[in-house]
């Protein structure tokens, strides 16, 4: 469920000293209206340059979704942007991060972003998960939507994003950003290449063809078993069947309707 979004004007008075203590004095604040999860969501312009805050109460059910992304920060240099600091005051939990000129990328055919988005997967592919750092792991998040099996095809030791949906997407100044780490996983290296399919089908139109092609980017990807392509494309249809049918609606039909589309053309290529 969205959360409401409130103005960090709104923010109780201790919780904004606790801020401002760690920028400076603001020069101006604007709300950004983007993300469902997020009770603040804003852009902080400082003496000292802008970040980007976002929260939500300390007792919010998905709190420990901000906590998972201030974790996983510092080891992704170069493909999200770096956070600054974790905040809990007041009743809060804020985490700031750099603060991005851009916009949410365009997965249509022909689009210049598939490029830069194919690339930042390609990096993140190559990126070990944290030792230090709780994450869950991929065969066990799918483990309701395949065969005990198959489980293994994906499980790895990579970091995986898991969303890259394109509203977790940012792009400006000739390169891809993923943000918003909620659901960060240790799984095998080409996890989100796959993932990334799907939404090239439901947010983008493309074929499963295309959208496997541009996924092949991806070396780990196009290096995957058949077996294990096969196996996630099924769990995703799953997924996503069970997600639609929780919480009908225009959107996640769509995105159920490209995951059966992709299991469908495995199940055809295979």
């Amino acid at each position: 469920m969205p959360t409401d979004r409130i103005d960090f004007a709104d923010l109780p008075d201790d919780v904004q000293g606790s801020v401002l203590a760690r920028t400076g004095p603001l020069l101006s604040v604007e709300t950004v209206s983007s993300g469902f999860n997020s009770a603040i969501s804003a852009r902080l312009t400082t003496e000292k340059g802008e970040v980007y805050v976002k929260g939500l109460p300390a007792d919010h059910p998905r709190v420990w979704t901000q906590q998972r992304e201030a974790a996983v920060g510092p080891y992704m240099s170069g493909i999200s942007p770096r956070v600054h600091w974790h905040l809990r005051a007041g009743g809060w939990d804020l985490v700031a991060f750099d603060a991005l000129d851009g916009r949410h990328a365009d997965y249509a055919p022909g689009s210049e972003d598939l490029p830069l988005v194919a690339e930042t997967l390609e990096r993140l592919s190559g990126l070990r998960a944290p030792d230090g750092v709780e994450l869950k792991e991929a065969g066990h998040r799918l483990r309701e939507h395949a065969p005990d099996a198959v489980l293994v095809h994906f499980s790895g030791d990579t970091l995986c994003h898991t969303d890259p949906n394109p509203a977790n997407i940012m792009v400006g100044q000739g390169r891809a950003w993923l943000v918003d780490w909620a659901w960060a996983t240790r799984g095998v290296a080409w996890l989100d290449a796959g993932y990334w399919v799907v939404w090239l089908i439901a947010e983008g139109g493309h074929t499963p063809g295309s959208a496997e092609q541009w996924a092949s980017r991806v070396p780990a990807f196009r290096e995957a078993p058949e077996a294990g392509l096969n196996a996630f494309a099924r769990a995703n249809e799953s997924v996503w069947t069970e997600i639609a049918e929780e919480s009908p609606n225009p959107w996640t039909q769509a995105v159920h309707s490209a995951a059966k589309e992709w299991a469908a053309h495995r199940v055809r290529t295979a």
